[in-house]
């Protein structure tokens, strides 16, 4: 319902009630038909009340409307953002926007917050009320929504994004979408990367996708998926966009957003799921490696180790059932842990020898996202179903020290999602909770770490799907930082979880 229709509407009953009051006291109409449009006058106030209190309450939105925008004509000339890495890889700007303009949240009065996706939902779940991309803004300690924007691009049916990145600094947020159902596999020509100012919640470009010369089959369809950030080994911010199946950009946020590095299937080939990460470093990318021929050849996958100083690809390869997915990495480097969506384990790989060591039962069916609690004594394993009925919403918890589903509790623990994809530590070890996305509910499910307890359900504002987000802390200039995202932690959590990991093993002695 439009409230500011209801309020209008509502209005006009009142003007019609007193006037009609006014008429009957001058026409000495009987006092039980007075008495009884007085009693609707106190209804209608009443409804109007709480239409207005429902009014205020609700938090801001912001449709930005750009109008259906097509990829420049082949053999067109650069545009002058392009670099020799977008390209040889097909990523092109498509619009530059003025992003400047009034703030349209208070980072002072919500300086720590999670923002997360939202879009249309696809499959068994679609959303009934929502049909365009966007974000949302969420109050971390509240667990409020504070705001949030949607992005009309004039499309006839807008992917929902299965991602969103935040740079950095917190100044760039990056929503995906494209015409279809799915944003990753947006019809030809028509993927969508969002790049929004996080101050004002405008669009400041959008950039694009071309179709690979010489690739055939799905790997034509090229939607933009999953999204992450990271500062490299040389203290620079990075963002990693990823495709569905055969690129990885690196982008400079700080310069345009241009690509500094693009990781095709040149380097890494057979390219799985996008779910890569970058180790704490900021100088290993891990990508998947699968495709639908190795699984039904029954031939093994595996993890792409990528060196982004030297480009050198070290393949670690033994997963049977050919289809990893979520990445995690410990907060030493050492070790990285593997979900494999088909065949419902986890892989431990050792990052020094740079071999597949150990493999556990994920306690679910179809694992996606991994997250380490933060003594990295658990390994939490989101149950989607991905490869079997992909709408599970259960989550399952490994002992890390003895590498197995743990037997303290009774598994998997259900949280009542659907669609369950990333699961994101909160970035204060106090708070000890993962926030999870639920895209089959239209929420972000707020989970107790050390009871295992739901301890909160935050609605999306238009209930839209979500599929991930990232925590970040801002100053009231709007200067800020990236605390954690479906990546996995950044440098400051890092830190803490190494210590709070030495803390346990010393206490354990």
């Amino acid at each position: 319902m439009d409230y500011r229709k209801g309020k209008i509407g509502l209005g006009l009953v009142l003007m019609a009630a007193i006037a009609l009051i006014g008429a009957a006291c001058a026409s000495g109409v009987p006092q039980a038909d007075f008495d009884a449009v007085k009693s609707q006058l106190g209804t209608k106030e009443t409804e109007l009340a709480q239409l207005q209190k429902q009014l205020a309450s609700s938090a801001p939105s912001t449709v930005v409307q750009t109008g259906q925008l097509q990829p420049a004509p082949a053999g067109a000339q650069p545009s002058g953002w392009d670099t020799a890495e977008s390209i040889r890889s097909g990523l092109k700007l498509l619009a530059t926007y003025d992003s400047s303009g009034p703030d349209a949240w208070s980072a002072k009065d919500h300086p720590l917050v999670y923002i997360a996706s939202e879009g249309a939902g696809y499959g068994h779940r679609p959303s009934t009320t929502n049909k365009l991309p966007g974000l949302q803004i969420i109050d971390a300690t509240t667990k409020k929504v504070i705001t949030s924007a949607q992005f009309d691009l004039g499309l006839k049916e807008h992917g929902t994004p299965h991602g969103l990145g935040i740079s950095p600094d917190g100044k760039w947020l990056y929503v995906a979408t494209g015409e279809g159902a799915h944003a990753m596999t947006s019809a030809a020509g028509t993927a969508r990367l969002l790049i929004v100012n996080a101050r004002t919640l405008k669009l400041d470009k959008i950039l694009t996708t071309e179709n690979l010369g010489g690739v055939s089959g799905a790997f034509t369809i090229r939607g933009f998926h999953h999204m992450t950030a990271f500062k490299d080994w040389q203290g620079r911010d990075r963002v990693l966009v990823q495709d569905q199946s055969t690129t990885r950009w690196i982008l400079d946020p700080k310069d345009n957003h241009r690509v500094v590095k693009a990781i095709t299937l040149a380097e890494v080939g057979p390219m799985g799921h996008p779910y890569s990460t970058v180790d704490p470093t900021g100088k290993f990318l891990y990508v998947s490696m699968s495709s639908g021929p190795i699984r039904s050849a029954g031939g093994l996958a595996g993890v792409a180790k990528v060196n982004l100083d030297t480009g050198a690809v070290t393949q670690m390869l033994g997963m049977h059932a050919g289809n990893p997915i979520g990445i995690v990495h410990t907060a030493d480097g050492k070790f990285t842990y593997v979900a494999d969506g088909h065949g419902s384990l986890v892989y431990k790989i050792d990052n020094a020898t740079n071999q597949i060591v150990a493999n556990a039962n994920a306690g679910v069916a179809g694992p996606y996202g991994l997250t380490l609690n933060w003594d990295e004594t658990e390994l939490w394993t989101m149950g989607k179903g991905e490869g079997t009925h992909n709408t599970g919403g259960v989550v399952g918890i490994i002992d890390t020290k003895i590498f197995s589903a743990t037997n303290k509790i009774n598994q998997p623990v259900n949280i009542g999602g659907a669609i369950i994809d990333h699961g994101i530590l909160h970035p204060d070890p106090v708070v000890n909770e993962i926030w999870v996305s639920s895209a089959g509910t239209w929420e972000t499910i707020v989970v107790d770490v050390a009871t295992k307890q739901v301890k909160a359900r935050i609605p999306s504002p238009h209930g839209g799907d979500t599929h991930s987000g990232g925590f970040a802390r801002y100053n009231p200039d709007f200067t800020g930082e990236l605390l954690a995202d479906m990546g996995g932690p950044q440098r400051e959590m890092y830190a803490t979880r190494k210590a709070n990991v030495a803390k346990a093993a010393a206490a354990a002695k």
